[in-house]
């Protein structure tokens, strides 16, 4: 077991050394610190997938993995890498977790219908497989319903 330090990890920041093989992947945010807009994705360590596969097994480029983002991707270019924030929120055992944490932060973070100014504050266009933005959002009488579920069973 390896645990990587801080300088191992390339431009990701994690309060905490780790070792890759012992998980299978990380949650993240990416910030902008200039326009104040963010991105929040997954990124798994090792290719998984087919033993059969040539790739199967083999580390990923996370160290150095930017988004997948198109528009967050033309902002770093646009104003330099050195002007984002990557920060690793939490890391995962499982595929199943990582998937769920990603879309379960996407959604309470409002990634594909919060805006400041008319601007959309995050440069995330879709969750999971959702990649439309709702014509209508969730009304009142609906969250209240949330609310009081929440309360009664969580």
């Amino acid at each position: 077991m390896t645990l990587l330090s801080r300088s191992e990890i390339g431009h990701w920041e994690y309060s905490y050394r780790f070792d890759p093989t012992q998980w299978f992947g990380f949650l993240y945010v990416i910030e902008n610190n200039i326009t104040g807009q963010f991105y929040i994705g997954k990124k798994q360590f090792f290719h998984r997938g087919k033993k059969r596969s040539r790739t199967f097994g083999k580390e990923m480029t996370w160290r150095t993995y930017m988004g997948s983002s198109t528009h967050l991707k033309l902002d770093i270019k646009k104003y330099g890498q050195k002007n984002f924030t990557f920060k690793i929120i939490e890391l995962y055992k499982t595929r199943g977790g990582l998937y769920y944490a990603e879309a379960y932060t996407q959604m309470l973070c409002e990634v594909m219908t919060a805006k400041k100014k008319d601007k959309p504050v995050s440069y995330n266009r879709q969750i999971a497989a959702i990649r439309f933005i709702p014509p209508e959002e969730p009304t009142k009488r609906t969250k209240s319903c949330i609310n009081k579920l929440r309360k009664k069973y969580l």
